[in-house]
This record gives C-alpha cells, sequence and structure tokens, in this order.
C-alpha cells in the first residue's frame, strides 16, 4: 500500500466518523463524511473505505462519484450521497486503537483517522508511523470530527491533533467549533473548592462508553468549570481528554458526571500498573488520583511527582469513592475505597468506617508461598485479641515486595468476634472469609511484608518475612528484622494465637497451615513444624534458630525433633485445634 497523504489528493479527506449509532445500532447507520479543500473537483471513482482492527481490510467501495471544492459527501448510513452499509461493520473502539482510512484507484492511502489507545496492533498513520496520538474514543451516539481551531477540513496527519468528540453529529454539514473553544482559556478561580469524587474504570462487559468520572464542589461558592479537563491516563504522559462544555457551573454541594449518564464520554485504565484521573484546569492539576497494585508505569500526583501513594483496584462493576465527599488529604489509600454502591451524580456511600477496639487486631498466619497455585491460594489470617468485635468495613490488608501496596479492601459487613479469627484468601483457601482477588504477596526475596491497617489508614500490625532484609522495610515499632524463610507450601504462624513483641521470635513455621483456626504450639511433636528447606527433613526449626539466625536483637531459641512418622499426630492435632467462630 502506497502512502500517498501529500500527493494531488490529499485536498479530500474524512472530515467525521460515526462509528457507534446509539441508540439505533451499528448496523446500516455507522457513516464518514469526506471533504474537499482543494480548489477543484475530485473524482472519486474506484475509491474504497477500510476500517482498521487488528489490520486495514476493504470494507466500502466508492464507485463512480466526485467531489466539488468545499463539499462535504457521506458515505454509508441511512442518508446522503452514498448511502449503505459498511462490510462487517465499523470497530466501536473501547479497548485498543482502530481506525478508518480512505484508498484511491491506484492503492495510495489518501487519508488515515485512528482512534483510542493503546495501539496494540501498529495500524498505520498517514505518515506510516504507528507512535503519533490517537484520536479519543467517543461514546455511542457521539462522532469525532476535525477542528483545527478555527474550521474542519484541515490536516495535521496526527488524529489527536486533528479529532474532537462531537455529542451532536453533523453529517454531511461542516463542523461546529468545540463549545469551550479548547480549554485553553478556562477560569481556574476557585479551582481548589473543586475535587473529583467517584469514578467508575471497569464496567461490567464491555468498557465503553460505560465509564464515568463524577466530580463534587465541596467549597461554598459556585464556581465555573467551563474548559476544564477530566484526563484518563495509563501512562505516564499522554491519556484521554474529556473538556467540560461551555456555561458548566457547579454549585456548591452540587455534583456533575462527565461519561455515561451525564456530559461526553471519558475512557479510564482498569489499574494495570498504575492508571490515574486527573482534573485540569488549563496547564493546572486540580486534583488527581493515581490506582493499581502499583505505580509501574510512573505516573505523577499532583504536585509533579511520581505517585507513591496509590488508591485500590476496585473489582468489576464497582467505583472508587471518597470516604467523605469532596474530603481530601492528597493520600489516596487514605481518602479512596471501594463503594458500598454506585452513586453516580449523588452522595457516596462507601464502608462503614470504625476502628473502635481494632488495636487487637493481629496478622496471624500468612501463606506466602503455596505448594499450588498463588495467585489463588495464598492467605493471610486475623485474629482478634481485643475483648470487643471490630468492624473490619474499609480495612486494608497491605502487602511489601519492595514496598508497600494495597492487596484487598475488607467489604461491607466484614466483622470479627473476640478471640475469632478472620481469613482473607485468594479464592480457593478453605475457610476464607473474604475473597481477595488482587492477593499477590511476596515470596521473601529481598525482605518482604503484610500488614493490616484500620479504615483510617493507621497501621495495626506488620510481619516483615524473607531471607534478608535489603528492601529496608520497617515493622512495628520500628523493627527491622525479618521472620526466616520457610519452604514452599508451609505458612508462618505466631504461636500463641495473636502473641506480640513486635520480634520474629513472635512467630514460627507450619508445614501443616491452619487457616481460619488456632495455630499449634511449636514445641509439640504433632505441631507441624516446618522443617525448613535447608535441614532435610531431619529437625524442624522454630524461626530465628536457621541459616539466617543473625539478628539485630540477637535473640535464640532452641529447636524439637519431630519423630519419624509423626504425620498423624501432626493431622490429629490440627484437627482438634480448630476452633474458628462464625
Amino acid at each position: 500500500m502506497l502512502f500517498l497523504a501529500a500527493s494531488a489528493f490529499a485536498g479530500v479527506l474524512i472530515n467525521e466518523v460515526y462509528y457507534d449509532p446509539d441508540p439505533e445500532g451499528d448496523e446500516g447507520n455507522e457513516w464518514i463524511e469526506l471533504c474537499n479543500n482543494d480548489a477543484a473537483p475530485v473524482d472519486l471513482s474506484g475509491w474504497w473505505v477500510e476500517r482498521g482492527g487488528q489490520e486495514f481490510v476493504s470494507c466500502f467501495d466508492i464507485g463512480t462519484s466526485s467531489i466539488a471544492p468545499g463539499e462535504y459527501l457521506l458515505v454509508g448510513g441511512t442518508v446522503g450521497s452514498l448511502p449503505g452499509t459498511f462490510k462487517d461493520g465499523l470497530h466501536n473502539g473501547g479497548s485498543e486503537t482502530d481506525g478508518v482510512r480512505l484508498v484511491n484507484a491506484a492503492g495510495g492511502v489518501v487519508d488515515t483517522v485512528l482512534y483510542d489507545s493503546p495501539n496494540t496492533f501498529l495500524l498505520p498513520d498517514d505518515l506510516g508511523l504507528t507512535t503519533s496520538s490517537t484520536a479519543n474514543d467517543v461514546a455511542g451516539g457521539h462522532s469525532i470530527g476535525r477542528w483545527n481551531g478555527t474550521g474542519d477540513c484541515a490536516d495535521t496527519d496526527v488524529s489527536g491533533d486533528d479529532f474532537l468528540d462531537y455529542p451532536v453529529p453533523s453529517p454531511g454539514a461542516a463542523n461546529a467549533a468545540p463549545a469551550s473553544g479548547g480549554g485553553e482559556d478556562a477560569d481556574c478561580t476557585g479551582a481548589s473548592g473543586v475535587r473529583l469524587n467517584e469514578f467508575l474504570p471497569n464496567p461490567e462487559g464491555s468498557d465503553g462508553g460505560q465509564e464515568w468520572v463524577e466530580l463534587f464542589n465541596g467549597g461554598g461558592e459556585a464556581f465555573a468549570v467551563s474548559g476544564w479537563v477530566v484526563r484518563g491516563a495509563t501512562q505516564a504522559t499522554g491519556g484521554t481528554e474529556s473538556e467540560i462544555p461551555a456555561g458548566t457551573i457547579l454549585e456548591p454541594g452540587a455534583f456533575l458526571l462527565l461519561g455515561s449518564g451525564g456530559i461526553g464520554s471519558v475512557s479510564l485504565g482498569n489499574g494495570t500498573e498504575g492508571d490515574g484521573v486527573y482534573l485540569q484546569c488549563n496547564d493546572l492539576v486540580v486534583d488527581s488520583v493515581v490506582y493499581g497494585a502499583d505505580n509501574g508505569d510512573l505516573l505523577l500526583d499532583e504536585s509533579g511527582e511520581v505517585a507513591s501513594l496509590l488508591g485500590d483496584v476496585p473489582g468489576e462493576g464497582v467505583s472508587l469513592a471518597r470516604r467523605v465527599d469532596g474530603a481530601d488529604t492528597d493520600d489516596p489509600s487514605v481518602d479512596w475505597t471501594s463503594s458500598s454502591e454506585n452513586t453516580p451524580g449523588a452522595a457516596n456511600k462507601t464502608p462503614l468506617c470504625n476502628p473502635a477496639g481494632a488495636e487487637g487486631l493481629r496478622v496471624n498466619e500468612v501463606l506466602y508461598d503455596p505448594s499450588e497455585d498463588d495467585s489463588t491460594n495464598e492467605f493471610v489470617e486475623l485474629v482478634n485479641t481485643g475483648s470487643v468485635p471490630v468492624q473490619l468495613e474499609g480495612f486494608v490488608i497491605e502487602a511489601a515486595k519492595s514496598s508497600w501496596g494495597i492487596n484487598a479492601t475488607l467489604p461491607v459487613g466484614a466483622v470479627v468476634e473476640p478471640g475469632a479469627f478472620f481469613l482473607i484468601g485468594g479464592g480457593t483457601v478453605s475457610n476464607e472469609d473474604y475473597s481477595a482477588t488482587k492477593l499477590d504477596l511476596g515470596q521473601g526475596g529481598d525482605g518482604d511484608g503484610v500488614r493490616v491497617l484500620d479504615c483510617t489508614g493507621v497501621v495495626l500490625d506488620t510481619v516483615l518475612y524473607g531471607d534478608s532484609e535489603e528492601d529496608e522495610l520497617v515493622g512495628d515499632g520500628g523493627a527491622t528484622d525479618v521472620v526466616d524463610e520457610v519452604s514452599e507450601g508451609s505458612s508462618i504462624g505466631r504461636f500463641p494465637d495473636g502473641e506480640d513483641t513486635n520480634a520474629h521470635t513472635d512467630w514460627h513455621p507450619y508445614g501443616t497451615p491452619t487457616p481460619g483456626a488456632a495455630n499449634a504450639d511449636p514445641g509439640q511433636k504433632d505441631s507441624g513444624t516446618d522443617p525448613g528447606p535447608d535441614t532435610g527433613g531431619e529437625e524442624p526449626r522454630q524461626i530465628g534458630c536457621g541459616p539466617n539466625s543473625e539478628r539485630p536483637d540477637g535473640a535464640a531459641c532452641a529447636t524439637t525433633a519431630l519423630p519419624f512418622g509423626g504425620l498423624e499426630l501432626v493431622v490429629a492435632a490440627v484437627v482438634a485445634a480448630r476452633r474458628r467462630r462464625p
């Protein structure tokens, strides 16, 4: 295929694309509008249209036609000069770059439009490049149309610069000036009163057109937010921008919804390696939230630094919401949580935050290297050593490999009674009280950790473990010593349950884990003690007495042999020890 965008046919352009009709449906209703900015008519005989998904393929033959200077020619749909249906339909964006292009009778590419991102299948633009910015994906019923600041039918060969979101398409006619003139003249006065308040990054089923972002005015005055931009980012730079139309006023205590059910459309990431939502007024970042298990894509916070404090990743169909409407400490791990109920355009419903009595909550047992699939068999067991029930709604489990990140936010209704256990598992763990699909514990390399935080962000209890302390994690009371690494399939657990002196000697290896039940006495022959990876199975080891026994506190311990053939006793002891409360 020849790239001839600079040829004599450069005056014919794709001016507007309606690729996702709504509510009438795609078939027979999609259309592409051509324009001619040349001084002479252009014969379109033998030209065709191609659609791009994984590759560009022919989908519409234009036949014998021509387009006069300044004329708009509608291709496809039910009205206009060339009605008809695109073979197999135009792609609707929603997950990766799609496109359309116009090809002349000689096989030369006259014009290309790419929309949505990322460009997974490397579709080329008019210059043959696969790295140029693309037009934003738009909601159903919207079109993408050219606008160069003063008019339409002009081309820079970069779709991201040339095309805007048009909520009201204009088939066969000139594209109107966008409502707010590009957003560079927006009024930022009083910007600090307006906040991102709730958003849905991962709707059930297809994301396209279903995502939304809610703003909230927590100040005492009405603000004009005309020309402000909401940007969804999956990389450190760029992203999809949605501009707030002219004349938009946000009253005190009011909500503004962008995207599905509201104004325009938004496109958000699902939290993979860190994604973000940014509220901008001109070049000012008014508010932002970066969310994900980690920030591998190095997105920035409001200060311009790489974000280290992250919001959780909500489940499919669940929004991420501020715990209190408009309340902002600039720490997403504290301010934001998975909502109890999605409330676009209304006050948030988030988990009850009641940390009363939580000072007795402890991490009691951890299985970080299961003998089966890690993604579903890891677990973290909590125990309530206090005298009152603890409401766990909004409490957080964090894990660290090199740094701390949220692994689970405990759900509405979660509670643990005095002396009872609460088990967070990966989905297939016996007795689990909550399945955490994002549970991803470190396996001990360079020192890893698990900790539990209450719903206000206070760290209640921490355990550090592994074969070294190279990541320099800090535990409770400033402790830096780590619990010795155990073999695959073994857990580490406190004995007695909930024992906490902020030292590694509180912890013991268990070759037979007891999720949701009491830990056995490691000094008894039937305790299921892990012999450790380096002992040849002849002698069990209490944690702190193995090959990595050098500790900052100089603690030492004794070992007790487990006779060969004691497996039956191990099983019996575990069954007898189970006293899990409802």
